[in-house]
């Protein structure tokens, strides 16, 4: 076997790397313009790593094997490999929103206590996301760390390569693990939501999937959506890493575009269709207006405005 000419064994796709940067800007550009006009700042990281992994894509498109430049490398490895933190990030808060928005008691505590429970969630709602999130900027400094190793060490140093992948399927294990951990929160959520529904409404008042209103049914079936793209992405990385510098995954470009940029562009553009915030404003109206109607004594009275909905709620 030929002796490989640096960390990079193959020739980059112009193609595969032109198409998936342009769709990853396009997604950019859309949560951009979906973050500014429904102003919701929180969600600024989704359209941030969508960007950042455009600009990772469109890079490798000037990475040559035969004339490797460290810089460029580590820059574009950088932003294909840890930008998708941010998509993670954008879930994770997501969930503490929805969590918000189908508690009915929730904010009931004037305190403003970042401990304040919910029925629905193991973890209160305003740190569940700060704790994933936490969790998630670990592993990107990691990662980052790592990809420094691994390309600083090229042909020159085959050990500290190695040692950089070691680390980063350490990094990308956890982060693995983490979202798994997320998605089994996500299932507890359901799960209870669904048995409060059922015994709070009456026969009349269940609609939906299950006795879940639509909006909520809509979030929560786009958050398993993404989540299972992401899980599908997080083994790729974990066998990849696994497999060490001369892999047969990290050598063939092939799977970096089925198994990570694919599934990432799918993960992600759920939101491009549907934009949860919406639909949380409007889950919010509805869980305020209907535990004010049976406080009333029953569905038939509940009030028609919505102006009294406290937005406050949504952390």
């Amino acid at each position: 076997m030929a002796e490989r000419r640096s960390i990079l064994a193959y020739e980059p796709s112009q193609v595969g790397n032109l198409v998936t940067g342009i769709l990853y800007a396009i997604e950019g550009i859309v949560f951009l313009y979906y973050t500014i006009r429904h102003r919701n700042k929180w969600a600024i990281c989704l359209p941030i790593g969508a960007i950042c992994s455009s600009i990772g894509f469109f890079m490798r498109l000037t990475l040559d094997p035969d004339n490797f430049k460290l810089v460029p490398y580590i820059a574009q490895q950088a932003f294909v490999v840890i930008s998708p933190c941010a998509f993670l990030a954008f879930n994770y808060m997501l969930y503490g929103r929805l969590i918000v928005a189908v508690d009915p008691q929730f904010g009931l505590d004037k305190s403003g206590s970042k401990m304040e429970k919910s029925r629905f969630s193991i973890i209160p709602p305003r740190i569940v996301g700060r704790t994933f999130v936490w969790s998630d900027a670990i592993t990107f400094f990691i990662q980052l760390s790592a990809g420094g190793m691994q390309a600083a060490g090229g042909n020159s140093n085959p050990s500290l390569a190695n040692m950089g992948n070691k680390l980063f399927l350490v990094a990308v294990s956890v982060q693995g693990a983490s979202y798994c951990l997320f998605t089994v929160l996500l299932s507890v959520t359901l799960l209870r939501l669904i048995a409060y529904r059922r015994r709070t409404q009456s026969i009349q008042d269940r609609g939906g999937c299950m006795g879940i209103d639509r909006s909520t049914a809509t979030i929560v079936a786009g958050l398993y959506f993404s989540s299972l793209f992401i899980i599908v992405r997080s083994i790729y990385r974990i066998v990849e890493f696994n497999e060490g510098y001369q892999g047969y995954l990290i050598t063939h470009e092939l799977y970096l575009f089925i198994l990570d940029a694919i599934p990432l562009v799918i993960a992600i553009g759920i939101w491009a269709i549907v934009w949860p915030t919406v639909l949380l404003d409007r889950i919010a109206s509805n869980v305020r207006l209907d535990s004010q109607g049976y406080a009333m004594g029953g569905s038939h009275n509940r009030v028609q405005s919505t102006e009294s909905i406290d937005r406050s709620r949504l952390v």
